[in-house]
């Protein structure tokens, strides 16, 4: 029996999906219409429709849940609808007071943010239709088919469970996901220090001279050995933003984004200032711990983009993130011959590994072939997200006698073929800029401390290789990292190991890997 042509079956689907609309119209089913004027529906959108349950026919909703409408959502999702999640006893007090109101404006009914992921591009009817319904919508992203908006948690639950609820482009929704709370994560404050100037040339005195995290993660000789210091590559810093009139900061700042709405530019908060140091300070002579050293970013002459996604509590939404990861792919577009690799110390306790947050990092890593570094998080037994995406670059902290941190968020990933975090690096009493100053630096903890060091690592990568995939950054990574000892060594607690910043500089990819970098570029 010969097959038939491709045409002839989205023509059948075409007849049998107008059938259907046929059908259901002369239903005498209760239907809840909306009271303002809905956009009809086109040719377009029928043969879409038609399109779409061949697109729902192969989907992998591995993870998620089909309601009796046909929405995918999370399988935690109806408690978020009904305002009965539980909270977790390990949240910090910013997420247990967001959790908080979020629960409180369920009880009220009161307009919430909610991301949709569609099965196509967001479409302008699809928008005016969701409006019409009282919806808000506040931002849209085509690569990952997302629609940001407000809407009350009670339309929300009628379009998601309610097949009475009469809404003719219900079809274009796959999935509703909570705009959920994402922080800095818990970063544990230590001492403060003031500087003496320095030079920013990289000097003898400053290699031999370097503070401690630096030497473990061997940057140092990365600079002297090989003269290497990220020179020509920026750094993505997407966090609280960053204090670039800092002495260890200036003249290191290429770009500023804020998508904090009710908040300025500036790092208000100064965990976005501590981590643009770690990656990319000026070596700067301190007084530590009674001895003089020099704090530096393990890539000291890399550029920063500063992009503002948290605001002054530490804290933001996945729609965010989002918004931050789309303006570093049109700040790549813009500077295309300048590799770019991007560092998000932060996570969200309420995550999933389906959730957009989730969706996009994986997009930007897969298609706009930009390497991400991710905190593994602080709450000791799980992976935040987004670091639980498979292709980023996960990471773990240990402290200066190579143990991991007793915060520091532990795997396994998805499954056992992908475990998580994927590298570690210091993360414990970390000196850095102290934003709002000139001159004072201060030390602090977390994951979010151990993040930027390997985001700086990538950085010397990209120096020498810049047009690598991330496939093989992360790779040469995980081959060239020395392993810790005893429990430390276990992969779900530190990966590959400690990143050793001179031995993947010195790397050189396979012949087969760089095989598949250029095919990988010839065809993305």
């Amino acid at each position: 029996m010969r097959a038939l042509p491709v045409i002839s079956i989205i023509f059948i689907m075409l007849l049998s999906t107008l059938s259907v609309a046929v059908a259901d119209s002369s239903s005498n089913e209760t239907i809840s219409t909306p009271a303002l004027e809905m956009p009809s529906l086109t040719i377009s959108d029928y043969v879409n429709k038609a399109l779409i349950a061949f697109k729902a026919w192969r989907f992998d909703s591995k993870g998620l849940i089909k309601t009796n409408t046909g929405i995918y959502v999370d399988e935690r999702f109806w408690d978020w609808l009904s305002g009965s999640i539980q909270e977790s006893a390990n949240l910090t007090d910013a997420a247990l007071k967001w959790a908080q109101v979020f629960h409180q404006k369920v009880q009220n009914d009161e307009p919430i943010q909610w991301i949709f992921i569609t099965w196509t591009k967001p479409n302008d009817r699809l928008k005016e239709a969701l409006e019409a319904l009282g919806a808000e919508v506040l931002y849209v992203d085509d690569d990952i088919n997302a629609i940001s908006l407000k809407a009350r948690p009670s339309l929300i639950k009628n379009l998601v469970y309610s097949q009475a609820f009469d809404f003719d482009y219900r079809f274009y929704i796959r999935e509703v996901w909570p705009d959920l709370y994402v922080e800095t994560g818990p970063t544990i404050l230590e001492n403060e220090t003031t500087f003496t100037p320095a030079n920013v040339t990289i000097t003898p005195e400053q290699v031999s001279g370097a503070i401690w995290n630096i030497k473990l993660v061997k940057a140092d000789l990365a600079w002297s050995k090989e003269g290497i210091t990220g020179k020509g590559v920026t750094v993505a810093v997407l966090d609280t933003g960053v204090d670039c009139d800092h002495v260890m900061l200036q003249g290191a700042c290429v770009g500023f984004e804020n998508f904090v709405t009710d908040e300025p530019a500036k790092d208000l908060n100064g965990h976005g200032t501590h981590v643009a140091g770690i990656i990319a300070g000026r070596p700067t002579k301190v007084t530590w711990e009674g001895k003089e050293v020099y704090v530096s970013g393990v890539a000291p002459e890399a550029n920063i983009l500063a992009v503002k996604v948290l605001g002054q509590d530490g804290g933001g939404t996945m729609t965010q993130i989002i918004q931050g990861l789309d303006y570093v792919v049109e700040w790549k577009k813009k500077h295309p011959g300048e590799p770019i690799v991007i560092s998000m110390s932060l996570g969200s306790p309420f995550g999933s590994p389906r959730d957009p947050m989730v969706q996009k990092v994986e997009q930007i890593i897969r298609e706009e072939h930009i390497p991400v570094v991710i905190a593994a998080g602080n709450e000791f037994a799980v992976i935040d997200s987004p670091g639980i995406a498979t292709g980023a670059i996960t990471v773990a902290a240990v402290d200066r006698n190579m143990k991991v941190a007793s915060f520091s968020g532990k795997g396994p990933g998805l499954n056992i073929y992908d475990i998580k975090p994927d590298i570690a690096a210091p993360g414990v009493k970390i000196l850095s800029a102290k934003a709002g100053t000139r001159n004072e630096f201060i030390a602090m903890s977390g994951t979010s401390m151990a993040t930027p060091h390997v985001s700086g690592v990538v950085a010397l990568i990209l120096q020498k290789h810049g047009d690598l995939t991330p496939e093989t950054i992360k790779l040469i990574l995980e081959k060239t990292a020395y392993p810790l000892d005893g429990i430390d060594a276990l992969p779900t607690w530190s990966g590959a190991g400690v990143v050793d910043a001179y031995a993947a500089v010195k790397a050189e990819p396979s012949e087969s890997g760089g095989l598949i970098d250029f095919l990988r570029r010839l065809l993305g």
